[in-house]
């Protein structure tokens, strides 16, 4: 268990995650641009293992806020950088599994509650 630990939790393991995230979001930007969003969501933002590398950062991120004691005073600066990455995780996957998508059209001069999702 150790092991598995010193392995998930380390700067190498970032480094490498957060490559494969920038580099999938790149790529997903090609693909939208040539295939459209529906082909990005499909193969990219909404694919398990897309899910599996974000959770992955936020529990490294979390890990390594125990591993170098960020809540210390000094480390403020740090702590805080490491918290806005797991809020931003975390309101992305608000937005994935609370939210839904639609359209909704409204005139000039006119009021609108309907919407087409």
């Amino acid at each position: 268990m150790k092991k598995i630990q010193s392995i998930l939790i380390s700067t190498r393991t970032m480094a490498v995650l957060l490559l494969v995230y920038a580099f999938s979001m790149a790529y997903a930007t090609f693909l939208e641009n040539d295939y459209g969003t529906p082909t990005a969501k499909a193969l990219i933002y909404e694919a398990k293992w897309f899910e599996l590398v974000m959770l992955l950062l936020m529990l490294n991120f979390v890990g390594n806020i125990a591993r170098y004691r960020l809540w210390k005073r000094e480390k403020w600066p740090v702590l805080v950088f490491h918290l806005s990455f797991i809020l931003i995780f975390i309101g992305g996957a608000v937005t994935r599994y609370i939210s839904f998508e639609g359209i909704m059209h409204i005139r000039e001069g006119e009021t609108s509650n309907e919407i087409i999702t």
